[in-house]
């Protein structure tokens, strides 16, 4: 399993900030504005050698309460109890605050690994302000500034890998995860049944089965627990895994759901080939959109299942199939299905998807077809020209596989525009004919060999 990492804090201390510098990512909201983050936002933290994280953003916790910022309190405090370690956020910037006493209390309460990060202190010139912030009697504490990445790389060093080690090392799942790579050398598949509540994950899976292996139910939330079953179809063998629904209604949002969120993001780790579900009923909703991201991110193989199709008729077919094309625009590269998993129709071509896209994760390219690819993108667009010089690109090598990780060499390729990076990976997409997995790209800038010597010589 992976490791759980989990931010707390008052309101507008920068948790948002921090969550956004670790992940890489835009998806928490930032402001100069207290009580943005409503809800809990996850996100994975990627270490070094492939080694990952799941990291939660929470909700501030603060002593004067409303009925809405009580509950919000709550699930705050209910949150803890999925972590592994805590990060808890100060603001060097205002000083310590009674609250911020009763909050360690509180995290003390659950005798969990706590590291207690002094953040904003970017423009204090009197550092020894922060000392009083050692009256809270944490043993770890480290100061940062998130919104200049100051001290980032020393949190990750010293105390996320560690402690992250640690506990890989003392989770006994993992032994399964090396089962899981010994059964990879087997061609076993292993694919995860992802989506919202009552999308029909336990229906598809029981007719991929052709009996009732699953209990079925039309009401939110049946399955609690990721659950494994094998299966041979065509002479290839697979594991499904039917994960509870992820959901961020407010209504149902106990403890038990709470905890099957973080089951299912750690199963999507943990799997090959990932099934994402979708309800043909309802429009693609945020938590479709979490989750389809949260896959391309975690860099696993996708198969799209647009379930209950029957119950659509032509007209609302096709304007579904533009509201594919609309939202899910960044999926392009991965193959859909329209099924439905009660009558069983169109089920079992999703098969050879899922051998597909297991297959391209794990593709291997030689550096002269990646060399080639590139010179023929720049040939059809080139890349544009920074102070009268042009951005040359120079080879392309794969760094490694599943997913495909392809570096590209060469001068300011450090300057290159999102829009000509999207170009270039969409380029490879359609040369190399890779379907199904996500590609990453990275841009390594050449050194000058010469430079160390103009210095040397300059100094004598």
């Amino acid at each position: 399993m992976l490791p759980v990492i989990i931010l707390i804090g008052r309101t507008n201390v920068g948790k948002s900030s921090i969550f956004n510098v670790l992940t890489k990512s835009r998806n928490a909201l930032v402001a100069n504005y207290p009580g943005l983050t409503r809800d809990r936002q996850y996100g994975v933290c990627n270490l070094e050698d492939k080694k990952k994280i799941i990291l939660i953003d929470t909700a501030g916790l603060d002593i004067e309460l409303d009925k809405i910022t009580n509950q919000i309190y709550e699930k705050t405090l209910n949150a803890i109890k999925e972590a592994n370690i805590i990060l808890f956020v100060v603001n060097a910037r205002e000083g310590i605050m009674p609250q911020e006493y009763t909050i360690a209390k509180k995290i003390r309460f659950f005798n969990k690994k706590t590291i207690l990060l002094i953040n904003k202190i970017d423009g204090i010139k009197d550092l020894s302000i922060i000392n009083e912030f050692y009256s809270l009697g944490f043993k770890n504490n480290h100061i940062i500034s998130a919104t200049h990445q100051q001290g980032i790389q020393k949190l990750i060093n010293k105390y996320l890998i560690p402690l992250t080690n640690v506990y890989i090392t003392k989770n006994q799942d993992q032994l399964n995860d090396l089962n899981l790579a010994k059964n990879t050398k087997n061609n076993i598949i292993k694919m995860s049944f992802i989506g919202r509540p009552n999308v029909g994950k336990s229906t598809l899976i029981n007719s991929l089965l052709k009996n009732d292996r699953m209990i079925t139910y039309d009401q939110p939330g049946t399955t609690l627990d990721s659950i494994s079953i094998p299966m041979r179809y065509h002479n290839e063998d697979y594991i499904f895994v039917d994960t509870a629904g992820v959901s961020k209604n407010k209504k149902n949002n106990n403890t038990i759901q709470q905890f099957s969120i973080i089951k299912t993001l750690q199963t999507i780790e943990k799997t090959h080939v990932v099934l994402l579900i979708i309800d043909a009923n309802i429009q693609i909703s945020s938590q479709d959109l979490f989750l389809a991201n949260f896959i391309i991110n975690a860099g696993k193989p996708i198969v799209i299942i647009i379930n209950k199709w029957d119950l659509l008729n032509v007209i609302e077919q096709k304007t579904f199939k533009e509201l594919i094309k609309k939202k899910l625009k960044f999926l392009f590269f991965v193959r859909i299905h329209f099924v439905s998993a009660l009558y069983k129709t169109k089920i079992f071509t999703l098969f050879q998807s899922v051998q597909e896209a297991y297959r391209n994760a794990k593709k291997k390219f030689s550096t002269s077809i990646l060399t080639e690819t590139m010179y023929k993108a720049i040939k059809k667009h080139q890349p544009p020209m920074i102070k009268k010089r042009r951005i040359k690109m120079k080879y392309a090598h794969l760094g490694s596989c599943n997913p495909p990780y392809i570096i590209i060499h060469g001068n300011q390729v450090r300057l290159l525009s999102a829009s000509y990076k999207r170009y270039l990976i969409n380029f490879f997409y359609s040369i190399l004919n890779i379907k199904g997995t996500p590609i990453r790209i990275h841009f390594k800038e050449n050194v000058n060999p010469y430079i160390k010597n103009k210095k040397h010589i300059t100094n004598d």
